[in-house]
């Protein structure tokens, strides 16, 4: 049985993979931006938008732009959504056809090459090299350990 962290760990990666599964099938931002595709989709007219905001007739064509060019902010954005009724979902998630789990055994096995690649040059030096299948044995037993305790360093930038 896992520690309360790896299950909680668990728990969020699941979550978050979850999300990823559901948002690959959206195709990004819209051209317009979601502001902008929200309202035409409601019949709603940026001067209305911009009366619900309680703003000025050219709050919402900024908010569209701004949004656009990704210089909005999550309040303007959140803002934006409840004038029209809706909700702002703001999310972080892995690249499309990737998940949590992936990204962290991406990074075990990068670090696990780093220190294999450095045990190799003082092994050859001493006449001592593995061969290429005992290589790869190591650096996925390498990989597990280290994906099983993930110390403070594991996702510290290798020089």
């Amino acid at each position: 049985m896992g520690s309360i962290k790896q299950v909680e760990r668990s728990q969020l990666q699941e979550q978050i993979n979850a999300l990823n599964r559901l948002l690959s099938q959206a195709s990004g931002l819209p051209s317009g931006g979601w502001i902008r595709r929200m309202r035409k989709a409601l019949g709603m007219s940026g001067a209305a938008l911009s009366r619900r905001l309680g703003g000025g007739r050219t709050q919402v064509a900024n908010l569209e732009r701004y949004e656009r060019e990704e210089g909005v902010s999550l309040r303007n954005m959140r803002e934006a959504a409840e004038a029209m009724g809706c909700r702002f979902v703001y999310a972080i998630v892995p690249p499309s056809g990737s998940n949590v789990e992936s990204l962290i055994n991406r990074q075990a096995r990068k670090k696990t090459k780093k220190q294999i690649h450095a045990a190799a040059g003082h092994m050859a030096l001493e006449d001592q090299s593995l061969s290429a299948a005992d290589q790869r044995a190591e650096l996925e037993r390498l990989s597990q350990a280290l994906l099983q305790k993930l110390p403070r360093d594991f996702w510290t930038p290798d020089d």
